[in-house]
């Protein structure tokens, strides 16, 4: 399995799982919008196990290169640096669902609104909601998914209103939540299911379109920020530092511009990275 724990430490790490999650009250929701087929307990005790993994990895090569090369400064580190990747790679490894589910709650909500208007013209030509959700399982990526399970639900015995109620648990995307919960009460009342989807899609739109103004209007100041701690702070700094050394007769070492070369790239990986997250997840019409 992927999640899979050697035999011989199964036991430990497994009872360390059971009690860990208490720590972690989200992370079962988060392995289940993630879609990761494995209980809480095993995961957490495989999050364990590569934290330990890192960690003696870590802990044992900096002890040998301390005793290879007489640094007590490795040796000394090594007491330190190992428990610390250790805790670094199991908050990394037990907090993947959360992230894994968000971008999976993303991805939803770019293709929700497409997947709607697709079953709203199914629905509007006489197709009956569930044939009109099965016309939805194809094309339409996560958003896709998400109506497969509910027609497999409700191919297993539910009712399309137990099949409903069940997906908005599975997904941490609030638009499909608020979509899902609207549909239900259509079908409880009910009113015209046509109406509700129609309504459903306009004001996703213009959500979607709100987002983007929105995103367009927040690189403004990203913008500025850029331009003043990528080009014009490192340009005047080194101008600065040229000038000041032939009055004072200071040796720049080449060192010195590794390090803003490489403090540069690191800002700016950073940046572009802010900037890809906080951009909205918007399909192509």
């Amino acid at each position: 399995m992927e999640y899979e724990v050697p035999d011989k430490f199964r036991p430990y790490l497994l009872s360390f799982g059971e009690d860990a999650r208490q720590f972690l009250p989200s992370i079962e929701q988060d392995i289940q919008a993630a879609r990761m087929d494995v209980d809480v307990a095993p995961y957490l005790a495989f999050s364990m196990f590569k934290a330990i993994q890192a960690g003696v990895g870590i802990f044992v090569a900096m002890l040998a290169l301390g005793f290879m090369f007489d640094l007590d400064i490795a040796i000394n580190g090594s007491f330190v640096l190992g428990p610390v990747v250790a805790g670094f790679v199991f908050f990394s490894v037990a907090y993947r669902p959360k992230i894994k589910a968000k971008k999976i709650a993303r991805q939803v909500e770019k293709n929700l609104p497409y997947a709607l208007r697709h079953m709203l013209i199914e629905v509007s030509s006489g197709i009956s909601l569930y044939q009109a959700m099965v016309s939805v399982t194809d094309d339409y990526e996560e958003a896709s998914d998400e109506f497969q399970k509910i027609v497999a639900d409700i191919q297993g015995g539910k009712s399309q209103i137990e099949a409903l109620e069940d997906s908005i648990g599975r997904t941490q995307s609030q638009m499909y939540r608020r979509t899902m919960w609207q549909l239900i009460n259509s079908i409880k009342s009910g009113s015209d299911v046509t109406t509700t989807l129609e309504s459903l899609v306009d004001t996703i739109m213009e959500e979607q379109k709100l987002k983007v103004q929105n995103y367009g209007e927040d690189l403004n100041p990203f913008i500025l920020m850029y331009l003043m701690l990528a080009v014009i702070f490192p340009s005047l700094g080194v101008t600065l530092m040229i000038v000041m050394s032939s009055f004072t007769g200071f040796d720049i070492d080449e060192t010195l511009f590794y390090m803003i070369i490489g403090g540069l790239i690191l800002f700016q990986t950073f940046f572009l990275n802010l900037i890809k997250t906080r951009r909205p997840e918007v399909r192509a019409a």
